[in-house]
């Protein structure tokens, strides 16, 4: 393996991907701040992610599955916050894709993966009881005042709390029905993993998924998106523009760091596709959860007649 494929371990359709994801954030940074309307912003954010998806068209001659629907979800939720004027739309929207998308990945496992179904279970139940557990006190709130948010209000925390535990149950149930791993699924034909690796991978970004959920309705609540605030370095800046710059500065380097680390980690599950086709790993149904423990370097294929 090459230096620059050690130390860049992703093909052209996933450092696609990344762009396409982080490219329009920071289009939509760079309007904002230039022009200081969100709705002009959230226009660039729009129009930028269009051309993503164009961009993935032309370079993968395709539509990959993930991609086109986080590309799709971010269409909708720009459109409504600039038809009600209200940035919280396009930023509740990564909290809720994050949960649907956490809770469709335990879904797959539970329905697939022997050794991670009872763990993805658990993790789901346990997130649902904590998680509306701690709306106690909004509860408690509401019935001491006697004023209960408004039914459809996302901007009420007890609502939008409520919408992102929905979301993560309803991606639950669909990932069951899914029954396949879905990373396994998407990405066979490019990382060659045993089964037992692509249950953990998976695994691991689910809770991924729930732990940038969580920090993005913290970062959405505590700054309102029309108040401006005091920054250290930045100085004063809206509420929507410190969400913006905790997108850019914090998730996008963190989300590539943990890709790229998660990756070496897996480095122990890789098998060499035979006869230079794609590893055999399961697309459907239940698979087969016979995990080998012997090296990867110790496994070779069984499609080829002895001589």
């Amino acid at each position: 393996m090459s230096f620059l494929k050690r130390v860049y371990p992703f093909n052209a359709e996933q450092s696609v991907n990344i762009l396409s994801e982080f490219g329009p954030l920071v289009t939509m940074f760079v309007v904002n701040g230039a022009t200081g309307d969100i709705n002009a912003g959230t226009w660039a954010l729009i129009v930028s992610t269009v051309v993503a998806m164009a961009v993935m068209r032309w370079v993968l001659g395709r539509f990959p599955v993930f991609p086109i629907i986080a590309s799709s979800v971010t269409i909708v939720f720009g459109l409504l916050t600039i038809i009600t004027h209200d940035p919280m739309w396009v930023q509740i929207k990564v909290s809720i894709f994050n949960a649907l998308f956490a809770g469709f990945l335990f879904g797959g496992l539970f329905s697939t993966s022997p050794v991670m179904s009872r763990w993805s279970l658990i993790t789901v139940i346990g997130i649902l009881v904590v998680g509306v557990s701690l709306q106690t006190p909004l509860v408690m709130s509401s019935l001491a005042t006697g004023q209960w948010p408004a039914l459809g209000d996302p901007n009420n925390p007890l609502l939008a709390n409520l919408m992102c535990l929905g979301s993560l149950a309803v991606g639950f149930f669909v990932g069951m029905a899914f029954k396949r791993n879905f990373f396994g699924y998407i990405f066979e034909k490019t990382f060659h993993f045993t089964q037992e690796g692509w249950d953990r991978f998976t695994f691991s970004f689910a809770w991924f998924f729930i732990f940038t959920a969580v920090l993005n309705e913290v970062i959405r609540q505590v700054f309102d998106a029309d108040v401006e605030y005091a920054l250290p370095i930045f100085g004063m800046k809206k509420g929507i523009d410190i969400w913006i710059l905790f997108k850019i500065g914090f998730i996008m380097p963190i989300s590539g760091i943990y890709a790229w680390y998660l990756t070496r980690l897996m480095q122990p599950y890789r098998i060499d596709p035979p006869d230079g086709h794609a590893a055999a790993t399961p697309t459907s149904g239940v698979a087969d959860h016979s995990y080998s423990m012997a090296p990867a370097t110790a496994r070779k294929s069984t499609n080829s007649n002895p001589r």
